[in-house]
C-alpha cells in the first residue's frame, strides 16, 4: 500500500506546480505529507524539486503525467486559487479532487482521493507546501 501511495503522491506534484497570474517561475521545494486511512505514510514529508513555468494546469499534466495515468478535468482558476478533479489509472487507480492558493513565490494546498487498492477502497489525503528556491536550471 505504502508503493502505491507514493506513486500517487509523484503524480500529483505537477498538480502542485500550477502557475497563475501570481507565481513565479523558478524551481520550487515541494513538501507533501500523505494520510491513507487516516495513517500517516511516513514520520518526514516527501521532498521534491520541480521546475514552474508558465503553463495551465491542464497542460502542465500532459507534460508530467507521463504516459496519461492521470486525468486533469474542471479545473478553475481564479485570482489565488485553484481547483481541479483528479482520475489517474494503470497501476493505481485513484480519483479525486484538489486545491491550492497562490502566493507569490509560494503555494500550499490539498488533495483528497479514493484509492482503489485490489477491490477495496481507501480514502488518501495529500497536503503539500511549496516555496520558491531559485532559477530552473
Amino acid at each position: 500500500m505504502r508503493r502505491a501511495a507514493v506513486v500517487v503522491a509523484l503524480l500529483s506534484v505537477p498538480i502542485s506546480a500550477v502557475s497563475a497570474p501570481d507565481i513565479r517561475e523558478g524551481l520550487y521545494e515541494i513538501s507533501i505529507r500523505a494520510e491513507a486511512g487516516g495513517q500517516p505514510l511516513t514520520s518526514a514529508p516527501m521532498v521534491v524539486r520541480q521546475c514552474v513555468t508558465q503553463q495551465s494546469v491542464q497542460d502542465l499534466m500532459t507534460q508530467m503525467g507521463g504516459a496519461g495515468m492521470c486525468q486533469i478535468s474542471d479545473v478553475q482558476q481564479s485570482a489565488n486559487q485553484a481547483r481541479w478533479k483528479i482520475a489517474c489509472s494503470g497501476q493505481v487507480e485513484a480519483s479525486g479532487a484538489g486545491e491550492m492558493q497562490i502566493s507569490g513565490d509560494t503555494f500550499n494546498g490539498r488533495m483528497d482521493l479514493s484509492m482503489n487498492l485490489g477491490g477495496q477502497s481507501m480514502p488518501m489525503v495529500q497536503n503539500f507546501t511549496a516555496r520558491r528556491v531559485g532559477e530552473c536550471q
